[in-house]
């Protein structure tokens, strides 16, 4: 075979060494080795389009520059001898790092922007673990579950975030994870275990204008905030990541079962979520039942803004952000808050807490 430089057609000729004369490939030999080439490179683009749906790609080199902070020195507590063995849960979600809200234009009922974002969830935290060491004067908490669960980012859903974010997606999810990051350091300095449970799948975070259901949990920032802060986190030995590809997580957390997902799926009745959130709760215990798949306890969202407890079964989160223009255009009202609150495996939740900002 001898190989010569230019158009493929004319780049592989056998040499009839007895004749001395040089042939052609045929036309099926050519044909033959233009379908080769183009399985290869199709083979290659499948991969890497796949690796790019996937984020891959950005999110591993992202992960490896994030630096692994110094776990925060070990708070010791004094274990009551007669104290029974609860849990901690608390509730991460709608912090919307990215948002401005000016106060002037709603009339003063709020405000947001970075600076207080990051003042707001150290506040919390703080308090939060105030209220422990004073539920410790009876009960023992070894372990805190942290139910993360979606739009820490504003995100470019809609034009006017477009236009008045504080600053581009790209920084709001570094912003995002390094602080999320950060409360985990905090949280993992005052327990024996901290375990976060992270849902990615929600409609702030989301890189495509409609909402999609098929890989909807990676195409969305929300999973690159949790890497990070994750990666930031990774140096304390006492702190464990529970993350799904998909969009809801079943978290067991005392012996009950606790389903979380963000909450936008659920649809309202004459603007009403009481109604829809209840329903939802019913079709989905009711699907379990049916396929004889894993059941639930409680079920655990945010998105809705408002911190309650619905039916003595569904646990809403507040947000961190506060009232937006859109709420107070529609006569609503929300303070900056995360909730908490604990649970026993003989008599299940109580002490259901809304911490303010």
């Amino acid at each position: 075979m001898k190989k010569i430089k230019g158009d493929i057609t004319l780049a592989y000729l056998k040499k009839d060494t007895k004749k001395k004369a040089i042939k052609p490939i045929t036309e099926e030999a050519k044909l033959a080795i233009y379908m080769k080439q183009l399985a290869e490179k199709m083979r290659e683009n499948k991969k890497l389009l796949e690796e790019i749906g996937r984020g891959n790609l950005y999110v591993d080199k992202i992960i490896a520059s994030v630096v692994a902070s110094q776990p925060y020195k070990i708070y010791k507590y004094v274990v009551p001898k007669k104290g029974a063995l609860v849990d901690l849960i608390i509730k991460f979600s709608d912090w919307q790092i990215g948002e401005q809200i000016l106060a002037r234009e709603i009339e003063g009922f709020g405000g947001y922007n970075f600076a207080i974002a990051q003042n707001s969830i150290e506040n919390i935290v703080s308090d939060i673990v105030k209220w422990v060491e004073t539920q410790r004067k009876g009960y023992r908490i070894d372990t805190c579950h942290i139910f993360c669960e979606g739009d820490f980012v504003s995100g470019d859903i809609h034009d006017e975030l477009k236009i008045t974010n504080e600053f581009p997606l790209p920084v709001q999810t570094e912003k995002a994870g390094l602080l999320l990051g950060e409360m985990f350091l905090i949280l993992c300095s005052h327990f024996k275990k901290v375990i976060a449970w992270e849902v990615s799948a929600d409609n702030h975070g989301r890189l495509v204008k409609k909402i999609q259901f098929k890989q909807r949990s990676l195409n969305n920032m929300n999973h690159l905030v949790y890497a990070i802060a994750n990666a930031k986190a990774s140096g304390c030995k006492n702190f464990e990541s529970v993350r799904t590809e998909g969009i809801k997580l079943l978290a067991e957390v005392a012996g009950y079962k606790f389903l979380l997902t963000h909450g936008n799926d659920i649809k309202s009745w004459m603007g009403i979520p009481y109604y829809g959130l209840s329903r939802d709760f019913g079709k989905e215990a009711k699907k379990r039942m049916r396929a004889k798949h894993d059941q639930f306890d409680f079920m655990s969202i945010g998105h809705w803004h408002v911190p309650s407890v619905i039916e003595d079964m569904i646990f809403v989160n507040g947000c961190l952000c506060g009232t937006t223009e859109f709420d107070h255009a529609q006569g609503r009202y929300a303070e900056p808050s995360q909730c908490a609150f604990l649970v026993s495996p003989k008599h299940g939740y109580f002490n259901w807490t809304a911490f303010r900002g």
